[in-house]
């Protein structure tokens, strides 16, 4: 029955990991039934690799905690002494790691971790051009991206500021826009258009980012003109909502 309740377990951790990597990786999207998570920091007492996972025993708040996660979620290797943020999970009771030859009480499964000491990749040529390296340095970009501030970008000439089109919204509903901002991030060939969040230095969180659907792409980090028309409450499903979206955008530098 022990070993029944454990397959079981394991079914539902791998079940959410299907359908997370199904779903449209679309930006900025408001999830109406997501809670926010809480976010922990832990510092590693011990490290130990068994099979694919990596297991670590960190010290948070003066408690001791098991978790597990993969290498590459968490940038690959880790020492005892470096710190982790982490979030979200599933906590597994009397889990029996084969590779490892031992049984844990308790155990958090985990995919939202990064190491806190680990240095920034900068040099994205000698990364392998391959599809799975490709993403990764997607990630490391979009994490090394500095936001601008307020006052970096000037508007475009007869354009808005990410501000002012949250705050007018309702009065610019089908009008076309135009806003100069970064590009933060960029989904490609998702419901066969490109996807770019944008920011410019304005606004307040969630309402400092700006997502833009175009046929056209930028690279992250480009300061671009995007001139499209402005959706409201745009419901895609699976609860991507939208507050304001801009559609069938131009893109310019």
């Amino acid at each position: 029955m022990k070993s029944i309740m454990i397959a079981i377990s394991v079914i539902l951790l791998i079940i959410p990991a299907w359908l997370s990597a199904a779903a449209p990786d679309l930006p900025q999207a408001e999830h109406a039934s997501k809670q926010e998570e809480k976010q922990h920091i832990g510092t590693i007492k011990e490290s130990r690799t068994g099979g694919k996972y990596i297991y670590l025993k960190l010290e948070e708040n003066g408690k001791e905690v098991w978790v597990a996660t993969l290498p590459a979620f968490i940038g690959g290797k880790v020492e005892v002494g470096d710190r982790v943020r982490y979030s979200g999970g599933v906590e597994m009771t009397d889990f029996r790691s084969k590779a490892l030859d031992r049984t844990f009480e308790k155990i958090l499964f985990i995919t939202k971790i990064n190491n806190v000491n680990a240095m920034p990749l900068k040099n994205f040529e000698e990364i392998p051009a391959d599809s799975y390296h490709s993403k990764l340095v997607k990630q490391e970009k979009a994490m090394n991206l500095t936001p601008p501030t307020k006052g970096e970008i000037q508007k475009a000439a007869d354009g808005w500021n990410i501000e002012e089109i949250f705050a007018e919204a309702e009065k610019l509903q089908d009008r076309k826009v135009t806003v100069r901002a970064k590009v933060v991030k960029i989904s490609k060939n998702i419901l066969q258009k490109n996807w770019i969040t944008l920011q410019d230095g304005t606004g307040t969180p969630p309402d400092n980012k700006l997502s833009a659907t175009t046929s056209g792409t930028a690279d992250i980090g480009d300061i671009v003109i995007v001139t499209g028309i402005l959706k409201r409450n745009v419901n895609l499903g699976a609860g991507y909502l939208y507050k304001v979206l801009i559609e069938e955008a131009e893109i310019t530098k």
